[in-house]
């Protein structure tokens, strides 16, 4: 399976070869040249956009100690939860530039636009199909994920869901809420993305771009009616305060990813590499399990919020009809978006 996303993003060479000449994107010499000694020592920053107490941070926790234990005190992380070191997308940038070190959050499209495909909406519909899609090291996306953004400057690790997507709704539901073809009349937050972009529009919503990092302000203020690129976790961690009403419906799936920058990572020795890598995996083992379990844990939590009037997921005749919606008329804009090899990958896989 490797293989075959290989061979296909061969065709997408071109503009790899565009990235290159974009600082931090072309290879550094530090594949090629000699590794450090075991006995080299590092202090790194590890960034989170969540609370202390959430998931993502406990696990990082452990990643971090087991790093430490393993490399005798030589390589220590010091961790910032809360977004102490920006949003996400700030996070990704600074681990691309090597100014933070290591993080654990969804991937930017900022750099190439290809990396869309991690968001293509509704390509995975249950937690084995996206299992078998994200999951590391032998996902079928995986691999094409990983050497997509080995061109951004970062090394993915290992993979680490937060769960499907759902949508926080501050004063009101849309009319018909499930049907992708009733103009919903209400502005939706989106991430920056185009397939995010166009689930939104052909659901019924206005799709206006804002940071995760203002949505709260946004919602409360009615500068958007709703939000896309939560999850049920991140939803009351971060936007509990302001949903009256929440739908999961389910339309991507959360990937988020163990990274570190990619000229740090290629200057370790094997040994080195080893440990960090090894340590993120055994975060990864049994996550997906963890992460579906979470997912309802949340959707609960929020049926016992005296804030929230409702919870609202769709039937398996209303799903049936969102995905026909969705890979007709969403799946065919992403060629232009993705490019047609990685779009036939997908629905090959999908």
């Amino acid at each position: 399976m490797r293989r075959q996303w290989q061979i296909l993003l061969a065709v997408g060479i071109v503009a790899g070869l565009l990235l290159s000449a974009v600082p931090g994107c072309a290879p550094g010499p530090a594949e090629e040249g000699a590794p450090p000694t075991e006995e080299a020592t590092y202090h790194w920053r590890w960034a989170d956009i969540n609370p202390e107490d959430a998931p993502s941070v406990e696990a990082a926790r452990r990643v971090i100690q087991e790093i430490d234990e393993k490399s005798n005190g030589r390589i220590v992380i010091d961790l910032y939860p809360g977004g102490a070191l920006g949003d996400w997308i700030e996070n990704c940038g600074e681990v691309r530039r090597g100014t933070i070190e290591m993080t654990c959050v969804c991937l930017p499209t900022d750099y190439d636009p290809r990396i869309n495909v991690v968001y293509v909406p509704l390509m995975t519909t249950d937690w084995e199909q996206a299992k078998a899609a994200y999951g590391s090291p032998d996902g079928w996306l995986f691999g094409l994920l990983s050497d997509l953004m080995e061109g951004t400057g970062i090394k993915l690790l290992s993979s680490f869901p937060d769960g499907f997507g759902c949508c926080s709704f501050s004063e009101k539901l849309p009319p018909s809420p499930m049907d992708p073809d009733v103009d919903k009349k209400m502005k939706m937050r989106v991430w920056p993305s185009k397939a995010a972009e166009l689930w939104s529009s052909r659901m019924g919503y206005t799709p206006t771009p804002i940071a995760w990092a203002e949505l709260f302000t946004a919602m409360q203020t009615g500068v958007v009616d709703t939000e896309v690129g939560g999850t049920p976790y991140l939803n009351w961690a971060h936007l509990r305060d302001v949903t009256k009403y929440l739908i999961y419906y389910a339309d991507h799936m959360e990937a988020w990813f163990y990274m570190i920058n990619k000229e740090l990572w290629y200057g370790l020795s094997p040994a080195d590499q080893k440990i960090v890598a090894d340590a993120c995996a055994h975060e990864s083992a049994g996550r997906f399990e963890a992460a579906e379990a979470q997912d309802l844990d949340y959707l609960q939590q929020f049926r016992d919020l005296d804030a929230c009037e409702q919870v609202l997921i769709p039937t398996a005749e209303e799903y049936a009809k969102m995905k026909d919606a969705i890979r007709s008329d969403v799946w065919p804009q992403l060629y232009d978006v993705i490019g047609s090899d990685i779009m036939e990958f997908v629905i090959a896989n999908a």
